[in-house]
């Protein structure tokens, strides 16, 4: 992987950084103003009311609603904060991997830089994705979380109401990094700030009901059981309104809400033996695209990244001699691509840009093995 970074850049960024305050640059969700900047970003309130006090009831039907209202309101306040702004149509760039410990959505990745917008399409909005050598991935999430639109090509997409099928819409734009280089995430920031969003007029967000949040939690709880049960994949539960049942959307939006679809990435789960020492995975010969990488990330029984070690990815994994990477599980960290594992953790393998050979079965996704006696 190629790092473009040069001196001037980094003078640029630090004087940036200073710009902002101390605050939000530690929190690296350095954002880019059309025009000064508020000098005090407190009296910016977030474009976001509530219609209804009542708690309102959650069921099949209006789960997936339910989900994606509470999250894109958590994500107008969050967008408003780390931008000085009312928290609508404007992005909020992650200048790195998702913090752990944000709760907002299921089993996210920590792979790429996350752009992220809430829009009111009362009036239109185009987005445009710069050229760049990285895999940038532009996809547009629904109210009823369908996923109309998904590209990785630069230009122009008009994102409209009509298009999108509600008022609202949420786009989270992925952009390729090594986390483990400082010098490319520096360079991927530089990518992130060449997206544009234009808008006439912004609008606010409205959460049209109360939800019961407890009920909401058990159907999550139940969908995530079910997917299990049933052995459900990741390809099956993520597209567009048409692609998929209400039923399957309903269990992609328990199991990892925002996820793509099948054309952008696959997430299949890998189970860790419950016991066994010199636990190991090997990957090799994984069909995606060239410009594309996997990754494999531990989550606990809730779908939340625990720990320090939770995450390797093909981009900083360290390969073997034979050209196979070889994962390691367990506690020791002194080895490598070493993850922590502890009682109900699991494992997902993340294939960017999948090929064929994962579809028609040519490629199996490998188990996780026990080498009896190793400590």
């Amino acid at each position: 992987m190629k790092s473009k970074i040069k001196k001037g850049l980094i003078a640029s960024a630090a004087c940036l950084a200073t710009s902002i305050g101390a605050s939000l640059a530690m929190s690296a969700n350095a954002p880019v103003f059309a025009g000064s900047m508020p000098s005090n970003c407190s009296d910016i309130k977030p474009a976001f009311k509530k219609e209804a006090s009542t708690i309102a009831v959650v069921n099949a039907d209006n789960y997936a609603f339910a989900e994606t209202e509470i999250i894109l309101g958590d994500y107008v306040e969050k967008i408003a904060k780390a931008t000085c702004s009312d928290g609508m149509g404007v992005f909020m760039h992650l200048r790195k991997a998702m913090d752990p410990k944000d709760k907002t959505i299921l089993r996210a990745n920590f792979d790429t830089l996350y752009s992220m917008a809430v829009l009111d399409l009362t009036s239109p909005a185009t987005i445009t994705l710069p050229a760049s050598d990285r895999l940038q991935i532009l996809e547009v999430i629904s109210s009823d979380s369908w996923i109309p639109l998904q590209s990785s090509k630069p230009g122009g997409y008009e994102i409209t109401e009509e298009m999108v099928g509600s008022r609202f819409a949420y786009v989270i734009i992925r952009t390729q990094v090594n986390m483990q280089d400082p010098a490319d995430i520096m360079w991927v920031g530089e990518i992130q700030d060449k997206i544009h969003i234009s808008q006439e007029s912004r609008g606010e967000f409205v959460q049209t009901k109360n939800w019961d949040r407890d009920q909401m939690l058990r159907m999550r709880s139940n969908y995530q059981k079910e997917k299990e049960a049933k052995g459900i994949n990741s390809e099956d539960v993520f597209g567009k309104k048409g692609e998929i049942s209400s039923e399957m959307r309903n269990i992609g939006v328990a199991y990892g809400w925002g996820a793509l679809t099948k054309k952008g990435a696959v997430y299949p789960s890998i189970a860790i033996p419950v016991s066994g020492k010199g636990l190991t995975l090997t990957l090799n010969d994984v069909p995606m695209a060239d410009n594309a990488f996997w990754s494999v990330t531990i989550y606990d029984k809730d779908g939340f990244a625990q720990g320090d070690n939770y995450n390797i990815n093909s981009s900083f994994a360290k390969k073997s001699d034979n050209g196979s990477y070889v994962l390691n599980f367990g506690k020791d960290s002194t080895k490598e691509n070493f993850l922590e594992i502890y009682p109900g953790s699991n494992a997902t393998l993340r294939i960017y840009s999948p090929q064929e050979a994962y579809f028609d079965g040519s490629w199996k996704v490998p188990e996780i093995h026990s080498a009896i006696g190793v400590n």
